[in-house]
């Protein structure tokens, strides 16, 4: 049995919130990924095959939500055009970003969140190095301890990661962090990693870790941005346990006989039987399974679950013969809503981590990150959702003529085709 933190003393209080969180998010983590129904996928056995065409096309509008999330809700973390620290803010911001590789990794920060319903920031201060680093963090890693309503500072941070070691065998690395000090663990001991002692000063004096929900509920892990699809998606697996209930107790079925007598029958192998009488007639009482029914249901759930994500609507877009900006704007005016009450949850996030990278920055003497440290630092509330600047609108209008063309290329094809 692998050890970890929580058997020991100090830790044993917090292992029922790991495990229901780490819980909690696979599950959603499985929806993303189609593996909730890997279940079904073995437990269905010769319906599968014909079954999972008509299933996996349920998860895979889930991953593309998530990606339309990850990709208009930062809108370039932008800060206010008329503040006169934005020139400042905007230039720390950027040498933070290089530092933490933020063009590849940052997008990873709404990533998780649209995935799980929470994501998390943390801030590393490199002192050897004289770098500062804000990187996304994924939420089935850490959990964060002692948060209050009307404070979000909290008192202590797990972060808890499967790792190799030398010899190639799998060990837990844990991390505790508080305003005091920082501690690592292999497995249930402490141990020192990255030359550096198991036990050592937390020289930033918080907990530099910042946690926030892709949709805020009240509830600690929020909402994922297919929330809402889940209960359509449970249904599918309902039906698929259902099924299996169905195959499983029909394995070794009864069997009917008309015009037979036992003694007219012979056993050839297993499963097949051969009467003497022509007359007679043998049959197993199964009941039937109506797979095109099946597969219609999945169909509709299918569509049901599209349409619960208005991430998809560019999908109707697509069949549009005009794409003006105003009636984008109308068209998707569900996702504009979506994103203006998820996005203000990432700019705080994000807001916050700054703050603290400008902390560190101060303690480490790098002035030209330290101007993040400023109470009235702010991202812009009112940066845009759609792409409406000259570039935009341009990409958008050669989008239109495309389409336009298709739709003349086509038309003339289908005209020869009607002469000839």
């Amino acid at each position: 049995m692998s050890k970890s933190i929580f058997d020991l003393e100090e830790f044993k209080p917090y292992k029922k919130s790991w495990e229901a969180r780490t819980s909690a998010l696979k599950k959603r983590a499985g929806y993303y990924d189609g593996t909730v129904y890997s279940g079904v996928k073995e437990i269905l056995g010769f319906l599968m095959p014909r079954l999972y065409r008509g299933i996996k096309p349920l998860y895979l509008p889930l991953a593309r939500a998530v990606d339309v999330d990850a990709g208009i809700i930062p809108g370039g973390w932008e800060f206010p055009e008329d503040d006169p620290k934005t020139e400042l803010w905007a230039k720390a911001r950027d040498t933070l970003f290089d530092w933490s590789n933020w063009d590849t990794d940052g997008v990873l920060y709404v990533h998780y969140g649209a995935q799980y319903g929470v994501s998390g920031l943390k801030v590393s201060d490199y002192r050897d190095k004289k770098i500062v680093l804000v990187q996304p963090i994924d939420p089935m890693l850490f959990m964060l301890i002692g948060m209050k309503a009307y404070d979000s500072t909290p008192d202590m941070s797990i972060m808890i990661e499967k790792r190799d070691d030398a010899d190639g065998k799998e060990f837990e690395y844990a991390e505790v962090i508080t305003p005091q000090e920082v501690r690592t663990f292999k497995n249930d001991s402490p141990m020192g990693f990255d030359e550096r002692e198991p036990r050592y000063k937390n020289e930033l004096g918080f907990v530099p870790l910042v946690e926030v929900r892709h949709i805020e509920t009240g509830k600690p892990l929020g909402e994922a941005t297919f929330q809402k699809s889940i209960p359509l998606l449970d249904e599918v697996n309902e039906l698929g346990s259902y099924l299996a209930d169905v195959i499983k107790k029909n394995v070794e079925p009864q069997w009917f006989g008309k015009g037979i007598e036992p003694s007219d029958l012979v056993a050839s192998g297993e499963s097949v039987w051969f009467a003497s009488n022509p007359d007679s007639d043998i049959r197993p009482l199964v009941p039937g399974i109506d797979i095109d029914g099946v597969l219609a249901f999945v169909k509709e759930i299918a569509q049901n679950v599209k349409e619960s994500l208005p991430e998809l609507a560019f999908d109707d877009l697509r069949r549009k013969d005009q794409i003006a900006t105003a009636t984008l704007e109308l068209q998707l005016m569900e996702l504009i809503l979506k994103v203006k009450r998820t996005r203000p949850n990432y700019d705080k996030g994000l807001k916050i981590a700054l703050q603290m990278a400008g902390r560190a920055a101060k303690s480490m003497n790098l002035a030209e990150i330290s101007v993040l440290d400023d109470e009235e630092l702010r991202l812009d509330d009112n940066r845009n959702i759609l792409p409406v600047d000259e570039k935009g609108q341009i990409e958008l209008e050669l989008a239109r003529l495309e389409l336009e063309q298709m739709r003349l290329a086509v038309g003339i094809d289908e005209g020869a085709d009607a002469k000839d």
